[in-house]
């Protein structure tokens, strides 16, 4: 298995950031904070520009309206950021925040519902991360850079009732992957999955869809009603912790001169989850031991 980059990673002082999905929740908080970073530069992007209006108006910030789910958006956008900076453009930082849930019995999902999780929350992710790349290779001074795509603990570990939001992040992580083991070492570049746990955001009205109910899955004892209350709880005794406590973790892993990891657990609910889903699975190998070794027969 090919490696992923070991070398040390060191943020530029005039760096540009470029984050997508900034008008709420963990995109906003980071575009935030590398606004208040003298000599940091910022593309901060959102479907509906109006909502970046937290933002200030100088030569050192660039709102852009992008739909990551539309090629032509992606494509607009990152030619309008080279436009604006011309010689100057360079992307150094991208963090991949764009995203939504759909929730709800899988069976009851739509051909529609199913596709735009994944065009949005995957596709989307995809082809930002390889706009963004080609900007980062083609760097005359070769100054590297890290993509942060940010998957969740629903990327790692699956839970009832978000069967195609699962997909999509388990697909984000796949794929980011292996795009990771293709990338020359020489070249810096590093892609960071990050994976968070509870984040108080306004992600469960906002940036969640739910399908239509079931009936065959809409007893209170079946496996999704039972999670969905338990979450529901969570939320109502503020669980989770603030999507700047997010921003702030990925800010420490881009600018503290030292290798960037390749996954990036943030939560200690999330760690621990993640670890149990990694034990379950040695324990399932060691379970089907018996079973596997069909290439010797």
């Amino acid at each position: 298995m090919n490696p992923v980059n070991t070398k040390p990673y060191q943020l530029p002082a005039d760096a540009t950031w470029f984050i997508t999905g900034c008008s709420s929740g963990i995109g906003r908080a980071i575009a935030e904070l590398v606004a208040s970073k003298p000599g940091q530069r910022l593309i901060a992007t959102a479907r509906n520009p109006s909502s970046l209006s937290y933002l200030a108006d100088n030569d050192g910030i660039l709102k852009l309206t992008l739909d990551v789910a539309s090629r032509s958006s992606v494509e607009k956008a990152f030619e309008a950021a080279a436009e604006h900076f011309r010689d100057q453009f360079h992307i150094d930082v991208l963090v991949n925040n764009a995203g939504y849930e759909l929730a709800g019995d899988t069976e009851a999902a739509t051909e529609e519902e199913m596709h735009d999780q994944l065009e949005t929350n995957f596709f989307g992710t995809a082809r930002v991360a390889t706009n963004a790349m080609r900007v980062m290779r083609q760097s005359k001074d070769h100054r590297g850079g890290i993509i942060f795509n940010i998957s969740s603990l629903a990327g790692v570990a699956a839970f009832p009732g978000q069967a195609f939001y699962h997909a999509s992040k388990f697909a984000v992580e796949g794929w980011s992957e292996s795009f990771a083991r293709e990338l020359h070492p020489d070249w810096n570049i590093n892609i960071c999955i990050v994976e968070p746990g509870g984040v108080k955001t306004e992600f469960e009205h906002g940036s969640k869809k739910y399908t239509k109910v079931h009936e065959a899955y809409d007893g209170a004892d079946m496996p999704a009603r039972q999670l969905a209350g338990w979450v529901k709880k969570g939320i109502a005794a503020g669980g989770g912790v603030p999507p700047t406590a997010v921003a702030e973790a990925l800010y420490v892993v881009a600018s503290r001169n030292d290798k960037v990891p390749l996954w990036l657990p943030l939560t200690s609910t999330a760690a621990q989850l993640i670890k149990m889903k990694l034990q379950v699975r040695l324990d399932n190998l060691e379970a089907v031991k018996e079973l596997t070794p069909i290439d010797k027969k």
